[in-house]
């Protein structure tokens, strides 16, 4: 077997040719040893090819989940982004932080997801890191550079002994920047429920991320989405980080649906959605709703009251809310009911939260949830039926524990 290749750094940074030769081999699928700010890590691009000889070479079992590095925040749009996960990211980005941010959408593939649907994301500080990061301008990979069991590299002749060790091969090459000064791991902080969550400590100081993230008002587990309708409204609080184990928060999401009038479709998608989060007992579902054309406060038509009733629900207090900057920046996750509602939401929302159609995001093809304004109560009653359908696609997806 061939010997890994390594790259002595000049100066402590790449040359451009060498740069770019770095460039072309993980576009090719190639693995790549290299420096960051606390140790040598392993990586590769975030796709099935790389990620499975990664896993192979570190005989990563596949409930542990690889963390990203960062090119630049936009790298992670995807993710969902609450305000706590924004400011510590504003204020300590490049830098020892770790976020792990909610990726309902599975816009990453399963091997970067942990049990709970995150995503373990950070911008490295590291001058050699951010050369390779910004010449791929896409994610990589990051694992320390050890066999099983082993110390983590912190030298290029200790990272390139490693790959010897794990039999590498030429997939792998070794970006040599000398001997890395001591350094404490990053600080990873958990942000797919609704309080942030200090998974370990690391680099950074508890007091200045709870500085950052003051403690949040106790709200109810499921929202009713109306502000002083029996619990507090929370949406413009933040989260507070707190120090417990890694297993004990429940997986929270705020979810916004959407239509046009909020008077059919999305007001029966949020009563059929609390309804069965309390079922199924899932905690943290936090739910409302929002027409792009809404007039506030209009009633539910009497064809949503009548359908909704059949299943012993009710809409008889709903007003209706037209949809603005505040409802999607409360949001985590936006489901609107077609592709038009979708596009209306992407141009105010302006990356503010993820969204998608609802029969998207539940594995349906039929293109979206047909509105049943001005039809009989047969036409209101199908149309429910079809939702809470959905609704029960999307709550499986949302459930803490589940992964693709």
């Amino acid at each position: 077997m061939s010997a890994p290749r390594i790259i002595v750094c000049r100066n402590g940074l790449l040359r451009a040719g060498e740069l770019r030769e770095v460039g072309r081999h993980l576009r090719s699928g190639g693995l790549l040893a290299y420096p960051t700010e606390t140790v040598y890590g392993l990586g590769g691009l975030a796709e099935d090819g790389p990620l499975r000889a990664l896993a192979a070479l570190k005989r990563r079992d596949a409930d542990k989940p690889f963390l990203l590095l960062l090119p630049d925040a936009q790298a992670a749009a995807a993710l969902v982004w609450n305000r706590c996960a924004r400011r510590l990211a504003e204020r300590l980005w490049p830098g020892p932080l770790t976020l792990v941010l909610p990726d309902p959408g599975r816009s990453f593939p399963a091997q970067v997801r942990g049990g709970s649907g995150g995503v373990a994301v950070r911008m490295s500080p590291a001058p050699v890191a951010r050369q390779i990061l910004d010449e791929v301008g896409a994610p990589i990979t990051s694992t320390s550079a050890n066999a099983p069991g082993g110390a983590p590299a912190r030298s290029g002749k200790e990272a390139w002994e490693t790959a010897r060790a794990l039999e590498a091969g030429e997939r792998l090459w070794v970006v040599d920047a000398g001997k890395l000064p001591p350094a404490p791991a990053s600080t990873i902080v958990d942000c797919t429920g609704r309080d942030p969550v200090v998974l370990r400590a690391g680099a950074l100081d508890p007091s200045e991320l709870r500085e950052l993230c003051p403690p949040a008002e106790e709200g109810a587990d499921v929202d009713d989405g109306r502000p002083g309708a029996g619990e507090k409204d929370t949406r413009d609080k933040d989260a507070e980080v707190r120090d417990v184990p890694p297993d004990a928060p429940t997986k929270d999401i705020r979810l916004l649906y959407v239509c046009t009038g909020n008077t059919c479709r999305s007001p029966m998608a949020e009563v059929l959605t609390r309804a069965h989060a309390r079922q199924r007992g899932l905690r943290g579902i936090r739910v409302r709703s929002a027409g792009t054309m809404a007039y506030e406060g209009s009633p539910a038509s009497a064809g949503a009251r009548t359908a909704v009733g059949d299943r012993g629900l009710e809409l008889d207090h709903h007003a209706a809310r037209l949809l603005g900057e505040d409802e999607l920046e409360w949001a985590d996750l936006v489901l609107a009911m077609s592709p038009s509602h979708l596009a209306a939401v992407e141009a105010l929302g302006q990356g503010r939260c993820y969204a998608e159609v609802i029969t998207a995001f539940a594995g349906d093809v039929s293109g979206g949830v047909r509105d049943p304004f001005g039809g009989s109560d047969d036409h209101y009653r199908d149309t429910c039926a079809q939702l809470e359908r959905l609704v029960e696609a999307v709550l499986d997806r949302l459930e803490p524990g589940t992964d693709a």
